[in-house]
């Protein structure tokens, strides 16, 4: 009976080769066809016979090329499995998900609100090169200035300046070298009433185009923030406001008028003790969306009393207390307790 040989599987091989292939060319993983090309392009530019009179450049040159070919053998292969796979989702492009913050009036009213969206583009200054051509001559980055770069134990000529050491060829200022500029476009959103913070609003094809180019964009989140308001606090579907009040009107009664975004409230009090009180006024709040109920308004009262009296007042201050001497202390049952233990021992 033959002896089986042990040695590498056909995959184990061509797992070891395109380990051995990224490592020759610099690159990972998840290197695009462009970005295998660019690297192969570069370390030719430095090995090529034509171009290195070492005796070692033609045999390193040939395994750059093999390297490349099977990189790109294999990420050719990896992106047609991909695309019989996901066939569906590679012609729609990927959801955009930001923040944006609502005032409280277009949380209970709706409205038109403007949403900005930063977008990634080729830089207008450098056509996407990442580099402009100076006026004047500039230390090499690439070498600094001293014209040759190594490349393992060994010293080559510069490819960036052509072994000068100075180049006319700098860093784009527009987008520092990544040939890639930030532009900002305003959007118009509709908001509907009653959405809270935390609610996602989806816009449809708002979000980031497809890396092919064909199909339809994917979708715009937008995540609702609350910007702070200087009259109301939002407490679940619950708006609150505090409102001074005269501790005269807490007192005897009275109607107290109160906004709201969606106008204005009469509230009648009823007569009780000048203390601070909560008025809730049912329906008021953030509008009913969906399962989720209308929310109320919640008026927090506060007494104030007068801090600068007139004659007129002080005198009608005086006959008021007379008349609560006249009348008893039920009407201050406070004082009455503690005149009774502290001044009559009682």
């Amino acid at each position: 009976m033959a002896r089986g040989r042990i040695g590498r599987s056909h995959t184990g091989d061509s797992l070891v080769r395109t380990a051995e292939a990224r490592k020759l060319l610099g690159v990972d993983a998840a290197a695009t066809p462009e970005a295998i090309k660019k690297a192969f392009r570069h370390l030719a530019m430095l090995w090529h016979p034509d171009r290195n009179p070492a005796p070692e450049a033609g045999e390193f040159f040939a395994r750059l090329s093999t390297a490349c070919e099977h990189l790109l053998e294999s990420a050719a292969r990896a992106t047609a499995a991909a695309h019989a796979s996901t066939r569906k989702t590679t012609s729609r492009g990927e959801d955009r998900h930001q923040d944006t913050e609502l005032d409280i009036e277009h949380i209970c009213l709706g409205g038109q609100a403007e949403v900005a969206l930063k977008t990634s583009a080729e830089c207008t200054v450098c056509s996407g090169e990442g580099f402009i051509a100076s006026t004047s001559s500039q230390l090499c980055p690439h070498c600094q200035g001293s014209g040759r770069v190594r490349i393992g134990r060994e010293l080559f000529r510069c490819e960036d300046c052509d072994g000068r050491g100075y180049t006319r060829r700098v860093r784009c200022p527009n987008c520092n070298g990544s040939g890639k500029q930030i532009d900002t476009r305003m959007l118009a959103v509709t908001v509907p009433p009653g959405v809270l913070p935390g609610d996602e609003l989806r816009l449809l094809g708002e979000g980031f185009a497809p890396e092919s180019g064909k199909g339809r964009p994917g979708d715009l989140h937008l995540r609702i923030k609350l910007r702070p308001h200087p009259l109301y606090t939002l407490e679940g579907s619950d708006l609150v406001l505090e409102r001074p009040v005269s501790a005269f009107v807490l007192l005897g009664g009275g109607t107290v008028t109160v906004p709201s975004p969606g106008g204005l409230h009469h509230l009648e009090l009823k007569p009780g003790p000048a203390v601070a009180r909560e008025q809730v006024i049912a329906g008021a709040g953030v509008p009913a969306r969906g399962t989720r109920a209308a929310g109320k308004l919640r008026v927090r009262l506060t007494p104030v009393l007068p801090s600068a009296p007139t004659p007129a007042l002080i005198e009608l201050y005086h006959a008021l207390q007379t008349e609560v001497e006249r009348v008893g202390h039920n009407s201050l049952p406070e004082i009455a307790a503690w005149e009774k233990r502290w001044l009559l021992g009682k």
